[in-house]
């Protein structure tokens, strides 16, 4: 199997610490069971259509037609953008404004697209950085080096690194910041007491809720770990059952109706959590 250039890169550069440290942290665990990750649906679905206003629509074909941007749609269609998506999106105005040629960009994205096939995902190294930053506030920055290497990383793993290794001059983009700028609601602002890994089910458990709206929610616990998460979100009443019905593997509908109308969609969701992947 011919070697892409991010892997070549992996291998022979800094950018290979970071991605030992995001496995050393639950990277495999959080990937295992992607069809029931509840945050990871959330990250991936183009139904909240994220809004991308500092970006003109001319940049975006631009982008398209070099490669540097991937959204799925079906011919002309309009672009609907996950959250993933848009993260890369402001992260491309970032390398751009700073200068980056279009091939370095090229670089970063292929290393954040880093075991993408295997993972399920667009980009797993982006996404499992960005679960934390939402559950945990994680102070997490993006490292882009001289020649597009790019890698996720905590602000513990930046500092250990740069008093074990030399790390390569590079730019730094917070993560924390795009994603506050794209959820002004919600605070992500980071957390230095945070920085610590959480297990992998408790992350995304509070990311989860951090972008949820649920009118109730039950953990259950079974000799101090997370078991089974169950939420109760309140659906439009004009949205299709079936639609609701192919969101989830494990929930529960109720419907509320008034003089034969129905006025309220009630889902409880259902989540079990993996074995083994909270911290002892």
């Amino acid at each position: 199997m011919k070697e892409t250039k991010a892997n070549i890169i992996t291998k022979n550069h800094s950018i290979g610490i970071y991605q030992n440290e995001a496995f050393d942290n639950g990277f495999y665990q959080y990937f295992k069971d992607i069809e029931n990750n509840k945050i990871s649906q959330v990250l991936n679905n183009n139904e909240r259509n994220v809004k991308i206003e500092s970006i003109s629509y001319r940049q975006l074909n631009s982008w398209e037609k070099e490669d540097l941007l991937t959204v799925q749609r079906e011919g002309r269609e309009w672009r609907r953008f996950t959250i993933i998506d848009a993260i890369w999106v402001k992260i491309i105005k970032e390398l751009r404004e700073f200068g980056m040629s279009r091939e370095q960009v090229k670089t970063a994205k292929k290393c954040l697209e880093f075991e993408s096939e295997k993972c399920g995902v667009a980009m797993p190294m982006l996404e499992f950085y960005t679960a934390f930053v939402i559950g945990a506030k994680m102070p997490v920055m993006l490292l882009v080096f001289k020649d597009g290497a790019a890698a996720p990383c905590s602000l513990t793993q930046y500092k250990v690194a740069k008093e074990v290794v030399r790390v390569d001059n590079h730019i730094q983009i917070s993560l924390n910041d795009l994603l506050q700028e794209m959820f002004p609601d919600v605070d992500l602002k980071p957390s230095i007491k945070n920085d610590a890994p959480l297990g992998v089910n408790e992350m995304e458990l509070l990311a989860y809720l951090s972008l949820g709206k649920f009118e109730s929610i039950t953990v259950k616990f079974n000799n101090g770990k997370m078991e089974q998460f169950e939420g109760v979100q309140r659906i439009k009443a004009k949205k299709r059952i079936q639609e609701i019905m192919q969101e989830h593997k494990y929930q529960n509908i109720t419907i509320q109706e008034e003089d034969g109308n129905i006025t309220a969609i009630f889902q409880t969701i259902k989540k079990k959590f993996s074995k083994g992947s909270n911290p002892k």
